[in-house]
């Protein structure tokens, strides 16, 4: 009877061992699952993505390396830049990433701007950037998963050569100039420099492929001590900096004062504003003198960016017929309400007037780069003339070109007015070389434009 009794008790032992079994069985299923899942995550194959330029160019004053690194999955673990010259291996760049094997790493994204100083590594000739890049995945035996790139570098430490054929130049404040000059190798820039003003060369007209010249103004608002310098520079930005026999005749700019009337504040400024009206119009014409002034103008030098590498202009300048000067050029003005001063600006161009409606026409022929609204120009046209020489035409009342169109000297663009900023109808024209405004006297005379700008150019071909 015991032994009977002991059965169902063994029974009952035997099914608690066979649950705990499969407890046991699922809990071990339940950590391989959970393995497999860490093991699929932190295991992942896929490589830190790299962006870094395909070659790098040095010149005399060294070079910049621009990389960026990211890995979206298990973090960066490093980053390494090594510059390898000929069997001379040196690491410009070895940085580690905060992270473990248990998590990965925190750093998801990485910029770094190497630089390459060829004077303080002793570089001359070409070598080759190996760049690395880790993450903190467990593949490779737990090393992470790597990118490599290796990229060539070029090491250009000779600045071009420069000849300057014009000699000895006068030139006065507010005006312009010109110099012929060669280069030794074809630059990816070269021109005039005058402070921190920057004047494009061009090719010679009918010269050969690496004699250049370039048209510069010289600013009221440049230092005296700015001198004009010729400057070529290459693609590994090495430059040659020349001068030359420059005689710079000083001038005073000149001021004036301007005295507007009420009719001009109740008419012409809530014009301007685009209102019938403006509750402080003095306010409102500060803000148009000041702040649209500005804007246009950095609308006008986008538009005339890109001149022509051939002149369109040959010979002088035309100024309107039967015109006469009303201001002169680089007035700076003050204006005045009721024996009150109430702003400043320069006037840089002439206002030439003739009668009501006058048919304005082309100083030269050239290519308009832009006829429409300008704000305190009104309707405008602006004209390349080629070699960074430009026009503008402010004021207007009727426009008769459109952007684009090829003019020749003495076409009609359209008819005098006193749109924009205007008291009264008149032309506002201005002579831009390369983003300065110059004086214009010069240019309406043809025997300075032969001397001072097409001999220039002129002069290398002769002296062959």
């Amino acid at each position: 009877m015991r032994q009977r009794a002991a059965r169902p008790r063994l029974r009952r032992r035997s099914s608690g061992v066979r649950t705990v079994r499969a407890l046991i069985a699922v809990l071990a299923l339940l950590c391989a699952a959970g393995a497999a899942i860490a093991l699929w995550f932190r295991a992942e194959g896929e490589p830190p993505a790299l962006q870094a330029p395909d070659s790098l160019l040095v010149g005399r004053a060294g070079a910049t390396l621009p990389i960026s690194v990211s890995d979206p999955g298990s973090g960066l673990r490093s980053l390494s830049v090594v510059l390898v010259e000929g069997d001379q291996a040196r690491t410009l760049l070895a940085e580690a990433y905060p992270g473990n094997l248990a998590s990965g790493g925190t750093r998801r994204e990485q910029s770094a701007a190497v630089a390459i100083e060829p004077k303080a590594l002793g570089l001359k000739g070409p070598a080759r950037l190996r760049i690395e890049a880790r993450d903190w995945s467990w593949r490779g035996f737990f090393s992470g998963n790597a990118v490599q790139r290796e990229l060539p570098v070029t090491v250009d430490l000779d600045p071009p050569r420069l000849e300057v054929a014009t000699g000895l130049t006068y030139a006065q404040r507010g005006g312009s100039g010109a110099v012929a000059y060669s280069v030794s190798e074809p630059t990816a820039q070269d021109g005039v420099r005058v402070g921190e003003r920057f004047y494009r060369g061009f090719p010679r007209p009918g010269g050969g492929p690496l004699e250049r010249v370039a048209i510069f103004a010289l600013p009221f608002d440049s230092p005296p001590e700015a001198k004009p310098v010729v400057v070529a520079r290459d693609a590994a930005g090495n430059e040659s900096v020349s001068g030359w026999p420059l005689v710079i005749q000083e001038r005073t700019q000149p001021t004036a004062q301007v005295t507007l009337t009420r009719t001009f504040f109740d008419v012409v400024v809530p014009r301007l504003a685009g209102a019938d009206s403006v509750a402080d119009p003095i306010a409102t014409f500060q803000d148009v003198n000041k702040r649209v002034r500005a804007e246009n103008e950095a609308r006008i030098r986008q538009l005339l960016a890109e001149s022509s590498s051939q002149p369109y202009f040959d010979g002088a300048l035309q100024q309107l017929a039967n015109s006469k000067v009303t201001s002169r050029f680089a007035e700076r003005r003050t204006y005045f309400l009721d024996s009150t001063p109430v702003s400043e600006a320069t006037h840089y161009g002439y206002d030439l007037a003739s009668t009501a409606t006058a048919p304005v026409t082309a100083a030269a022929a050239g290519r308009v780069a832009y006829a429409g609204d300008m704000g305190i120009y009104g309707n405008c046209v602006l004209i390349d003339h080629g070699l960074g020489l430009a026009t503008l035409y402010g004021h207007l009342s009727r426009l008769d070109v459109a952007a684009g169109a090829q003019v020749t000297q003495g076409q009609q663009l359209g008819l005098s007015g006193s749109t924009g900023l205007a008291g009264g109808d008149h032309l506002h024209f201005a002579v831009l070389v390369g983003d300065t405004y110059v004086d214009p006297v010069e240019w309406w005379d043809g025997r300075w434009v032969e001397t001072h700008i097409r001999d220039r150019w002129q002069a290398r071909a002769a002296a062959r």
